[in-house]
């Protein structure tokens, strides 16, 4: 069953069989499963999944490497000028500073895990979810992360 918690600006967040998911891109929900809090701030672990289709904006992260795991599904990545496509058990390395985006490709529900180092991106995750659609890419910046392009082609 699942209990909403919160919604505004059409995101929401809700509980489901004990697990908070956050409303992310659209079509994509998110879990924080391991946080900095509790790493003293090495690493974070976030569970991503993501409608077939679902893609994110392409963006950077200043602060920290992101390190994915595909667990479900076909994904295309692009890092930089490189574009590929990622199927379960497949692991990717976007180091700190690269442009990047994925698109979920299956005609099925994708699943990831994220593990940002240092940890920290996360706490954007939790607190994205209370502000209006239009302030994201301000309050994205102020954990440095910026969006730098549309979501890429399937």
């Amino acid at each position: 069953m699942e209990d909403a918690l919160k919604r505004h600006g059409g995101r929401r967040a809700h509980k489901e069989n004990g697990v908070t998911w956050y409303d992310a891109a659209v079509g994509e929900r998110i879990a924080v499963r391991v946080s900095s809090l509790d790493t003293n701030g090495a690493y974070a672990v976030v569970e991503s999944i993501a409608d077939p289709g679902c893609g994110v904006p392409l963006h950077l992260h200043q602060n920290e490497e992101e390190h994915f795991v595909v667990i479900a599904g076909i994904y295309r990545f692009a890092c930089e000028n490189k574009l590929f496509d990622a199927t379960a058990g497949t692991s990717v390395t976007i180091p700190k500073g690269a442009r990047h985006a994925w698109r979920n490709l299956s005609g099925s529900t994708g699943r990831l895990l994220a593990v940002f180092t240092p940890g920290g991106f996360e706490r954007l995750i939790q607190e994205v979810i209370d502000i209006p659609a239009g302030k994201v890419e301000e309050v994205a910046a102020r954990y440095g992360c910026l969006i730098v392009g549309p979501p890429i082609e399937a």
